[in-house]
């Protein structure tokens, strides 16, 4: 299971309608990275793949902020990622694809290689040659190969420094990604991410709410002002993997950003798809918790086990009430308002399209893919089936991975809206997987099985460049 979840608070006190002033926004270019992602002999001496880390900021004392695109349209950055992409891409691998294969065995050995002779690991490698999702795995006994599928396309960073493609804007696969959920899933049954406040100082928060207070609209605006400062930074905890990783910061933008649209504060851009905020009406205090599961149609597999096909929309939200007492431990409610469950219904429908659009939410995707397709590696033995021994990606000494400030802390947000005779509002306070469990519940025999085998047979017979054994697309 992976889980995403975000704490948050309903608070309704009885007032005056007033406008808030709008979130201030920060246009800066995101992360502040530490070190190159070529990494050779673990001195971060690397080359130009070390790109931020997306839409957040994380400071040298890991305080997460958000990192806002001035183009909000995409027009004039998608015609900027046209033309980076034409400048740095060669021609074959700066097009659509709807199926590219990339062998995992020979992109090892080209990492390999580009370490042996101290030359930076190029875009193209880093990134897969555009691979956007994991769609298909097909094992080659025969050719002693291990191959990954999926759509693909040319690709350039986007305005806030994440890698996209250069038309459809999504995300696109990562070796670091892929090198740190091997690395980890050997040993951890789980990974994952949570931002929660402090308990103290939600306790402060509950004693506050009790008290109450005036009710003109100045005074109701300043109030909610002190429940920021009162519940203060909320503390990140990334598990199972390094936080300073790509990995463990993407975690943590998901989390953070999916609670801002929870709350109002961020614009997904999703038609039909509201905040929980707009949803819910007067009810005195509550806590909602947010959480992802993983939701694939199915793992199908091929009877003779050399073929799979993850087939779905990769994630689901989910949700229940919170209840927290005064020394601010917080317990699961008995019940569950229906604008939670409304919202985590309404935003389960919508994941697809903001995954197409909020690119943070296809990079959720990403990883979780790398994490069940690294699982199904164990469960199904496959690297022993083509006895590939992953000896550089194993080798944390040989080949390091990019790595950001660690994310951890947050500031607690505020936002609120007139309804009947009160004001309510919404104070925001991560991600689990277990791969494993995943699999278990989504693996079954593909029903076309024989179509299945067959395709792998037609990734074997494509087919490839010269110029880069490694990657190829299926034939036209």
């Amino acid at each position: 299971m992976l889980v995403l979840a975000s704490l948050l608070t309903l608070l309704v006190i009885a007032g005056t309608p007033f406008v808030p002033q709008s979130d201030g926004q920060v246009n800066n270019q995101g992360g502040n990275n530490q070190g190159g992602n070529n990494n050779q002999g673990g001195n971060n001496q690397g080359g130009n793949n070390n790109r931020n880390a997306g839409g957040i900021k994380i400071d040298a004392s890991g305080v997460v902020s958000l990192a806002v695109a001035t183009d909000t349209t995409g027009t004039l950055d998608k015609k900027r990622r046209e033309a980076v992409a034409k400048k740095t891409l060669n021609a074959d691998i700066n097009q659509f694809s709807k199926l590219r294969y990339v062998s995992l065995v020979e992109l090892e050995q080209v990492v390999a290689h580009l370490l042996t002779e101290q030359k930076p690991i190029p875009d193209e490698v880093f990134y897969l040659a555009g691979l956007q999702q994991i769609s298909e795995v097909y094992v080659l006994p025969e050719t002693k190969d291990l191959i990954i599928a999926g759509p693909a396309e040319g690709f350039a960073p986007d305005a806030v420094g994440r890698m996209v493609g250069v038309n459809s804007g999504r995300p696109v696969l990562r070796l670091d990604d892929f090198v740190v959920a091997l690395r980890t899933l050997a040993h951890e049954r789980e990974v994952g991410c949570s931002i929660d406040p402090v308990p103290a100082r939600l306790a402060e928060l509950q004693r506050f709410i009790k008290q109450g207070g005036p009710s003109t609209a100045e005074a109701v605006e300043a109030r909610f002002n002190q429940m920021d400062d009162i519940l203060g930074m909320q503390t990140v905890r990334v598990d199972g993997v390094p936080a300073e990783s790509h990995f463990g910061v993407a975690f943590v933008e998901a989390d953070y950003r999916m609670k801002r649209i929870s709350m109002g504060l961020e614009n997904p851009g999703v038609k039909g798809l509201k905040s929980h905020l707009a949803m819910i009406g007067a009810g005195g205090n509550a806590m909602q918790r947010w959480w992802f599961v993983p939701l694939y149609d199915a793992i199908y597999r091929s009877e003779d086990g050399l073929a799979y096909r993850f087939a779905g929309q990769r994630l689901q939200l989910l949700a229940e009430e919170e209840l927290a007492d005064a020394a601010g431990n917080r317990s699961a409610a008995a019940n569950t308002r229906v604008s939670t469950k409304a919202f985590a219904k309404q935003f389960t429908e919508k994941f697809p399209e903001l995954a197409a659009k909020s690119a943070i939410f296809g990079e959720l995707q990403n990883l979780t893919d790398w994490a069940v397709f690294v699982a199904l590696m164990q469960k199904e033995n496959l690297p022993e089936k083509v006895e590939w021994k992953m000896t550089t990606l194993l080798d944390e000494k040989q080949l390091t991975v990019p790595t950001y400030n660690a994310p951890k802390t947050v500031p607690s947000s505020v936002n609120y809206k007139r309804t009947g005779n009160s004001i309510v509002g919404l104070v925001g306070g991560g991600v689990l997987i277990t791969p494993n469990r995943t699999l278990h519940k989504s693996m079954t025999t593909a029903p076309d099985s024989q179509r299945l085998e067959s395709a792998r047979q037609l990734a074997t017979s494509t087919n490839r460049s010269e110029a880069h054994r490694w990657w190829w697309d299926a034939s036209k």
